[in-house]
C-alpha cells in the first residue's frame, strides 16, 4: 500500500490532501523520452551524413586541384619552384594561329616630344586616398584575338592618351580596346606605339585629351618592408580591385641572362587580369608595373604570395625610347661576365671581351674585376645592368676595375646588343 503520510498537505480544493499520483504517468514520461531520443538520434545521423558529404566534396576538389598542377606525362617530378611567369590575362586566348606577327596589331606613330620622368617627393596618403586619387588613371585593356578576348590592366602616363601595360596583355592580338575604370560604359580603340617583348613592356595610344595621369615615383627609393598597393582588374571581372602588401625583396632576378630586368617582389595579392596595372607606393606614385608571379608546387603545395613588378625607374629608359622612336634598345658593353668577389669586394668578373667593341678598344680584358660603373657600386649583375640601361646606347660609361695589383679607370661608349655580330 502506498504511504502518503510523508507528503505535506498543501491547501487546495481537495481539502488539503494531495491527489494520489497517476500510476500510468511514468509510462507516459518514458514514452515521451524515447520519442525525444529517437528524434535526437535522427538529427545527429543527418548531421554526420552532411559532414561526410561536405568533407568528401572538399577532398575531391583538392584532388582535382592537385592533379591540375602536376606535370604532364612527359615531364619528371614537379620542380621545387618554377621561374617567374607572366600573369595570364583573364579569359586566356585560345592557341593562336602560327602566322600571327606584331604587324597584325593596330599601330600608332611615336612622338619624339614626350619624355617621362619620376618624382622623389610627396606626402604619405591613406589607402583610401590612394585609391580615390589613382583609380581614374587605371584602365582595363581588352585584347581581341582570333577566337576569344582577354583582359588585362594598364595605367595612363600622359594626358593625351599614352598608356603603359604588359606586352603579354596584347600579344597575339588583332584589336585592342581601353576603358577607364571610372567609366566602363565607353571604350577607346587603342593602337600600339611600340613594345619590348623581353621586358614585357608595351606602350599604347588612345585618341583622348586631358586624361588623368598617374604620377611616377622613384623605385630606387623602395626598401624591403615598404607598403605598396596594386589596382587593376583581377580575373577580368573584379574591375577596380585594390590589394595591398609590402615590398618583399628588391632586385629579384626572374631569369639569369644578360637581358633580365631585376624586379620588385611583393606580397600584394596578384591574379590574372592585374597584368600591366600599377604598383603604387604610400604616396600614390607608380613605382612598378605588375608583371608576373612566382608559381609552382613545392611539397605538393601551391606557392602563393610572390608577386613581381617591373621597377618604373628601370623601365623609363626603354619606355622613353619607345615613345620617341617606336622601338626599344639594349645598351651593351660587349663582354660576358658574372658576379663574383675579389679580396673583400663584391663585383663583376669579366669572362671574355668581344673583339672590336668600344670596351675592347678601351682596354677591358678578360679577368678584370669591375667594382663600380659611373660612380655606382656594382655588386651584382642587376646593378651593372641598371647602370647600362640608364646610360643608353651611345652614352659613355666609366668603369672602375682591378687587374692584378693595379686599379684602373676606363671610359667607353655603349653599343646596342643587336649590333654585335653573332
Amino acid at each position: 500500500m502506498d504511504n502518503y503520510l510523508s507528503y505535506r498537505w498543501p491547501s487546495g480544493s481537495n481539502g488539503g490532501m494531495p491527489m494520489p499520483p497517476d500510476p500510468d504517468a511514468p509510462k507516459k514520461k518514458h514514452r515521451k523520452l524515447r520519442l525525444f531520443l529517437k528524434a535526437l538520434l535522427v538529427l545527429i545521423t543527418l548531421g554526420v551524413l552532411l559532414y561526410m558529404v561536405i568533407t568528401l566534396t572538399l577532398m575531391i576538389a583538392r584532388l582535382v586541384n592537385f592533379v591540375q598542377h602536376q606535370p604532364s606525362a612527359e615531364g619528371s617530378q614537379p620542380p621545387a619552384m618554377s621561374s617567374a611567369e607572366p600573369l595570364e590575362s583573364s579569359t586566356p586566348m585560345e592557341t593562336p594561329a602560327s602566322d600571327w606577327t606584331p604587324e597584325d596589331l593596330p599601330w600608332a606613330q611615336p612622338n619624339e616630344n614626350i619624355q617621362l620622368s619620376t618624382a622623389s617627393t610627396g606626402k604619405i596618403l591613406s589607402a583610401k586616398d590612394i585609391y580615390d586619387s589613382c583609380l581614374p588613371g587605371v584602365v582595363r585593356v581588352t585584347t581581341e584575338h582570333q577566337r576569344s578576348n582577354s583582359i588585362g590592366s594598364g595605367f595612363i602616363v600622359e594626358s593625351n592618351g599614352y598608356i603603359l601595360t604588359n606586352y603579354h596583355v596584347i600579344d597575339q592580338g588583332l584589336k585592342i580596346e581601353v576603358s577607364l575604370l571610372t567609366d566602363l560604359t565607353f571604350t577607346y580603340d587603342a593602337q600600339v606605339v611600340g613594345y619590348d617583348e623581353a621586358f614585357d613592356i608595351a606602350v599604347l595610344k588612345i585618341d583622348a585629351r586631358n586624361l588623368p595621369v598617374l604620377p611616377l615615383g622613384d623605385s630606387d627609393l623602395l626598401s624591403v618592408g615598404d607598403m605598396v598597393y596594386a589596382i587593376g582588374n583581377p580575373m577580368g571581372y573584379l574591375t577596380g580591385s585594390m590589394s595591398d602588401g609590402i615590398v618583399s625583396a628588391i632586385d629579384r632576378e626572374s631569369v639569369e641572362d644578360t637581358a633580365a630586368m631585376a624586379m620588385i617582389q611583393t606580397t600584394a595579392p596578384l591574379n590574372g587580369g592585374n597584368s600591366g596595372g600599377p604598383l603604387l607606393n604610400d604616396k600614390g606614385q607608380v613605382v612598378g608595373m605588375v608583371s608576373a608571379k612566382i608559381t609552382g608546387i613545392e611539397d605538393e603545395k601551391v606557392i602563393e604570395g610572390l608577386g613581381l613588378a617591373l621597377p618604373i625607374s628601370d623601365m623609363l629608359p626603354f619606355v622613353n625610347r619607345i615613345l620617341t622612336t617606336g622601338e626599344s634598345w639594349r645598351p651593351y658593353i660587349g663582354i660576358t661576365c658574372y658576379a663574383g668577389r675579389y679580396e673583400s669586394r663584391a663585383g663583376i668578373i669579366v669572362d671574355s671581351v668581344i673583339e672590336g667593341v668600344p670596351a675592347d678598344k678601351a682596354g677591358v680584358r678578360a679577368g678584370d674585376f669591375i667594382w663600380a660603373a659611373n660612380g655606382q657600386r656594382v655588386t651584382s649583375m642587376a646593378a651593372l645592368r641598371r647602370v647600362l640601361y640608364r646610360t643608353g646606347v651611345g652614352g659613355e660609361v666609366t668603369i672602375n676595375l682591378k687587374r692584378g695589383f693595379d686599379e684602373m679607370v676606363i671610359t667607353f661608349a655603349l653599343i646596342d646588343s643587336s649590333e654585335v655580330p653573332s
